[in-house]
């Protein structure tokens, strides 16, 4: 309603003018002619110059008033433009039936359209969610000056889309409805809430994980304990073995090596051995999931690498599809290697994350004979840092996935098998928890480099 009264207003302004410049036009200069001349043949010949030099004059005042509203309308949509494309979020203007008429440098930008391909465009050209029909009859049938907002995905020209948010406006003009929306890339927040849930889903796991631990602590030692005591009662020649072999008239050597004929000795060694590689298990889940681990710590990083491979030996999900165990590990370790100061749970998390990436990789690759999986891990310190290296010979990775390996939600693995959320919690966790650096080189078919740095032990921070 503003702009038609501001036209009416300019409308009625030039006819104003043009009426009140032909009325003092007629009155004057006729008046005039009459005082100056006489005769009357003269003043029809004067009357009808006059009516030409009238033509004359007034289209130089509708001329000049057309121009003086043309040179604001002008200057306003400058403004206006200059406005719009200074605004950081892409903004769309669309009449009733979707089709895009105007929009500013930002949506040109975000979408990779020329201002002239885009204004040739649909709504459902760049939003991958867009129904034409249902538009239509949604904006026709909500009130003049309605708001809304939604969320979306709009589509690029190279066809790939991305999560939007949509404040819109619908209004009238001209007879007209159109739909001015200013549209929000939200790809970080949904990143970010999606890697909050994750993270939830991890501490959640981790919590019942330890729990599970302690649960089976109980009955592991238990079954420890009764294992070496019936070898203690077996194999140690106490004065109570003794005494109760002579009460029943049994030899302890005569019973030694008949249980030895039998391998009972090898069997109780089996479920000690078992026992306490279960309890080591055990103990492993335990110090990674532990909420006490969550406060900075001093650390050996070479001892933090050393649990995680015991733990990630025993990852039954991963030794179904290929045994660690198999793999080659070389250790390159450094002497007088500086402690760190860090989340050693969390730290723990980035080393079980690309250790298992490197397996699962190495577990694609055929090995011609001669040749076998293996890693190579070395840790060296300089200057105030602690660099870990993890470097395998698998498959390797082109420069393309090299680039987007740290992007959330980014896997090169089957759909079911990875979320694409480990390599970038691990650089989340390495380069802004601790300050530190992580990268990765790779090269087809030879093999793939991890390396970790991390600042070396901080007194201060860790006190």
């Amino acid at each position: 309603m503003a702009g038609k009264t501001k036209l009416s207003l300019i409308a009625i302004r030039i006819a104003s003018i043009y009426a009140a410049f032909g009325c003092l036009w007629i009155l004057l200069s006729d008046k005039i002619l009459l005082l100056l001349v006489q005769d009357a043949d003269r003043v029809n010949r004067l009357q009808t110059y006059k009516g030409w030099f009238y033509v004359f004059v007034t289209a130089l005042l509708v001329y000049g008033l057309i121009k003086k509203h043309l040179r604001s309308q002008q200057l306003s949509h400058r403004r206006y433009q200059r406005l719009l494309n200074n605004i950081a979020d892409p903004i769309y203007l669309a009449d009733s039936q979707g089709n895009i008429i105007d929009v500013n440098n930002s949506a040109c930008e975000k979408l990779g359209y020329t201002r002239e391909e885009i204004l040739g465009l649909e709504l459902n050209d760049i939003d991958a969610d867009a129904n034409l029909h249902e538009w239509s009859d949604f904006i026709n049938t909500v009130n003049n000056d309605h708001s809304f907002s939604l969320e979306s995905h709009h589509k690029r020209k190279d066809g790939s889309i991305f999560p939007i948010e949509i404040s819109a406006y619908i209004f009238d003009e001209d007879q007209n409805r159109y739909c001015l929306g200013v549209a929000r890339d939200i790809t970080m927040r949904k990143r970010t809430q999606e890697l909050l849930v994750q993270s939830e889903k991890m501490s959640s796991l981790g919590e019942l994980a330890a729990g599970i631990a302690h649960e089976i602590n109980n009955p592991l030692s238990a079954i420890m304990g009764a294992s070496q005591n019936i070898y203690n009662r077996i194999y140690a020649d106490t004065d109570k073995n003794i005494a109760t072999a002579a009460e029943n008239s049994i030899s302890l050597n005569d019973m030694r090596s008949y249980l030895n004929k039998r391998e009972v000795n090898r069997m109780l060694n089996s479920i000690s051995d078992s026992g306490l590689r279960a309890s080591k298990i055990v103990h492993n889940v335990l110090s990674f999931s532990h909420k006490a681990v969550k406060q900075l710590c001093i650390c050996e990083i070479n001892e933090l690498l050393n649990e995680t491979i015991e733990l990630i030996s025993n990852d039954y999900n991963l030794n179904k599809e290929f045994d660690f165990k198999q793999i080659k590990i070389t250790r390159e370790f450094g002497k007088d290697i500086p402690q760190i100061c860090c989340l050693a749970n969390e730290i723990q998390q980035v080393f079980l994350n690309v250790l298992k990436n490197a397996t699962e990789a190495m577990s694609e690759k055929n090995y011609e004979k001669g040749t076998a999986p293996e890693l190579i891990l070395r840790i060296s310190s300089k200057e105030s840092k602690v660099t870990l290296e993890i470097e395998d010979n698998g498959p390797g990775m082109t420069e393309e996935i090299q680039n987007k390996i740290f992007d959330p939600f980014y896997t090169s693995k089957e759909v079911g098998k990875g979320t694409g959320l480990g390599l970038s919690i691990s650089y989340f966790i390495i380069t802004d928890l601790h300050h530190g650096q992580m990268s990765v080189t790779s090269v087809p078919e030879v093999g793939t480099l991890f390396t970790i740095t991390l600042p070396s032990r901080v007194e201060e921070k860790c006190s």
